[in-house]
């Protein structure tokens, strides 16, 4: 490494703050500092809030936080690698931890030999996922590598449900997992810890502390900071950014396997939610506390995160209420925290909102009567299909067809929030919860009409989500992607949680019964009802169309493209965005109230976080720069597996998730969106080649694939030699 990278690096501060002078001394103080936070912060909160939470409460939240500061520095790590946030964070170490643990109590490999496998099984995951998924797309936009991220979670969710299967061959792990640590107890504050708390403070210490010793005083760490600053300049100085991202994968699969193999001994190892929101929000938490940038911040937030969690379910006996606690959490984080950013977390907002806007009809071609035709064929046979279908699927599958429907006008909402106005949402699904939850009460418990209850929880949706974006003027890209998260988390814990919010929700015993409109139309039936759906998604999709192409729409498309420039013509950011996050709202609560007459009841349990993800990965992959997207997106990923004889098809499932996101999006970055304009575009050269049109918007990116004729000049005539002796003649 040469010696300016060297100082130029020296230069660079950060989240990577050093620790002391030698790497022993950074070592000793890392650990020393994780083990004061463990004990003065309970001990602290105690003093505070005397005779509430035993110490030993706190204590043992502090320890579990240890843990999820392990994954959250995963996050952090992977975030400044690649700009993205890496969904596959707590499924990088699951399955690698699932065996060492089997390993451990089903067949008797002796600790020490079952850790070089946890450590070697980590260390091959996170590479093979770097190569094999992450490195294609590199150069993709970050909200297309992080729907990949989203994938190889739901794969990596598959090897871990499978390997109790191939390494005991029983379908579920067992209830505990006894370590050489276990025996040894102490009771704090009426808590017992086991040996098994110690290791994990140890572990977690010494892992943070070998890492800050690893990215300060190796030349390899230095190359990681590097490319984590700026990766175009440390590819210019000759580092090189593949290995290194490698190398960071690798470092994160380990850090998360870690956590995971010491948590299992103290809280179990639930198989189906080890890397959903119960590990993987609260890592994201403390990551987003510390802005995805400083490590040690992310570190000591996942371990106040623990102790809030543990003091949580102490105080309520509520373990859903420690999942719904993370959304005030984070907003209080964010609203606190300067605007500021440094030139990586600038660089990752700007990808974030990077999305590509497809070129219209041409103005040369609209009104040719062959351009004219075509569009009016498609429209007939989008139509007849669309109307056809429930006729043709049969009863059966009628109900599964209007669900299909609620999706697609749930994903009209990230089309605008996302994919005009540059808002990363996650928490959709829990916008549609409150929406359902709203129009559902109504209509079974005030016995309200159809509309009103519509409209009234369209209005609650579209103020939920202005609440929530406000700290999106403060933070942008994927801090709220984060809060959304949290949000939706927190929706399907406490916002639809019958002890809180009974009031709201509809009474059990009520259900919610499909209207008769203006009291002669009936929908109760499947079919009328799916009619019913069809109607309010071809509003949502004309409304969002006269939109795009009203003032509104140019400027959400500004004030993402170009928020400074936007400014500079008297556009307003701050009501852009809210305006987009109210019309959001609005749409994604309108198919929630859909959904609770769909489905005929509202429960908590039809809305999980994960549905947030997938909601997310089936617009991205119709594609987020129309309202084409949305649709293409329901019916591949929702209704494709509803299909009837499909449903139990392995190959199917497979496609719709987990590796079939991922090749879809190999093969089609732009969604089916993309494609479809791309055979849009096919067909307007060929009828701009018939009638000898030159249109440039549809031959510019031919041209620069085609190799330019060359054209001879004075340079290519063959230079004669000089005579020896001639010279001038003057």
């Amino acid at each position: 490494m040469t010696p300016p990278l060297d100082r130029a690096l020296e230069r660079t501060r950060g989240g990577w703050a050093t620790l002391g002078e030698s790497a022993y001394g950074r070592l000793a103080q890392a650990a020393v500092a994780v083990l004061a936070v463990v004990v003065l912060l309970p001990l602290a909160l105690t003093l505070l809030l005397p005779g509430t939470r035993p110490l030993g409460v706190l204590l043992y939240g502090a320890v579990i936080g240890c843990l999820y500061g392990l994954i959250a520095v995963g996050v952090v790590l992977v975030h400044r690698a690649n700009r993205v946030v890496n969904f596959a964070q707590a499924g990088l170490g699951a399955a690698p931890a699932v065996l060492a643990l089997l390993l451990l109590t089903d067949k008797g490999v002796p600790y020490l030999l079952v850790l070089p496998v946890l450590i070697l099984g980590a260390l091959a995951l996170g590479a093979l996922v770097e190569i094999a998924f992450i490195r294609r797309f590199a150069t993709s936009p970050r909200l297309v590598l992080s729907v990949v991220t989203i994938g190889v979670a739901q794969l990596l969710a598959y090897v871990e449900f499978q390997v109790p299967k191939w390494v005991s061959g029983d379908v579920l792990p067992p209830n505990s997992f006894p370590t050489p640590f276990s025996g040894f107890t102490a009771s704090i504050g009426g808590t017992v810890f086991s040996g098994d708390s110690l290791m994990a403070v140890l572990v977690s210490a010494l892992a943070v502390g070998g890492l800050a010793v690893f990215l300060r005083r190796t030349r390899l760490g230095k190359a990681v900071r590097a490319c984590a600053e700026n990766p175009e300049r440390a590819a210019l100085l000759g580092i090189p950014v593949r290995r290194i991202g490698l190398v960071v994968w690798m470092l994160a699969a380990v850090l998360s396997a870690l956590g995971i193999f010491l948590r299992a001994p103290l809280v179990g190892l639930p198989i189906g939610t080890i890397t959903g929101p119960s590990i993987l929000l609260p890592a994201l938490a403390a990551a987003v506390i510390a802005r995805m940038e400083s490590l040690p911040i992310a570190f000591g937030a996942g371990i106040a995160l623990g102790v809030v969690d543990l003091s949580t379910f102490y105080s309520t006996k509520d373990s859903r209420l420690s999942t719904a606690i993370l959304l005030p959490v984070i907003l209080v984080a964010l609203l606190l925290q300067r605007r500021s950013f440094s030139r990586a977390g600038e660089l990752a907002a700007a990808s974030y909102r990077a999305v590509h806007e497809p070129r219209s009809v041409p103005v040369q071609l609209r009104g040719l009567p062959e351009v004219v035709r075509a569009q009016r064929i498609v429209w007939v046979l989008v139509a007849a299909a669309a109307i056809a279908l429930p006729i043709v699927i049969g009863p059966l599958y009628r109900n599964d067809a209007s669900l299909v429907l609620v999706y697609a006008l749930l994903g009209l909402s990230l089309v605008l929030l996302t994919g005009w106005a540059g808002q990363i949402s996650l928490g959709q699904f829990g916008f549609l919860g409150i929406g359902a939850a709203v129009g559902g009460g109504l209509a079974a418990d005030a016995q309200a009409d159809f509309f009103v209850s519509v409209f009234v929880a369209g209005l609650v949706g579209a103020a939920m989500a202005v609440l929530i974006g406000i700290p999106a003027l403060r933070m942008p890209g994927l801090y709220l992607a984060v809060t959304t998260l949290a949000f939706a988390a927190t929706t399907s814990a406490f916002f639809l949680n019958r002890d809180y919010f009974g009031w709201v929700l509809p009474e059990p015993e009520n259900q919610v019964v499909r209207p008769v409109l203006y009291g002669r139309l009936d929908v109760s039936g499947d079919l009328a009802f799916y009619y019913l759906c069809l109607a309010f998604l071809v509003a949502g999709v004309l409304s969002l169309r006269a939109m795009r192409r009203s003032r509104t729409g140019r400027v959400l498309i500004a004030s993402r493209d170009n928020p400074r420039a936007a400014q500079a013509y008297g556009v307003s950011l701050v009501r852009a965005k809210l305006a987009a996050f109210a019309m959001s709202g609005f749409l994604a609560a309108v198919a929630g109230a859909l959904f609770a007459y769909q489905q005929g009841a509202v429960d908590s349990g039809s809305f999980p976080v994960i549905n947030s993800l997938a909601v997310f990965a089936m617009v991205v992959v119709g594609g987020l720069s129309r309202p084409m997207g949305a649709v293409l997106g329901a019916v591949y990923l929702i209704g494709l597996e509803r299909v009837p004889g499909l449903r139990d098809i392995e190959l199917v499932q497979l496609l719709t998730t987990g590796v079939g996101l991922i090749v879809l999006l190999l093969l089609l970055p732009g969604g089916f969106t993309a494609a479809v304009l791309n055979v849009r575009d096919d067909y307007l050269r060929r009828v701009a080649g018939k009638r000898g049109i030159d249109v440039p918007s549809l031959n510019a990116d031919r041209l620069q694939e085609e190799p330019v004729a060359h054209v001879p000049t004075v340079l290519d005539a063959e230079v004669q030699p000089v005579p020896a002796g001639a010279g001038n003649p003057t």
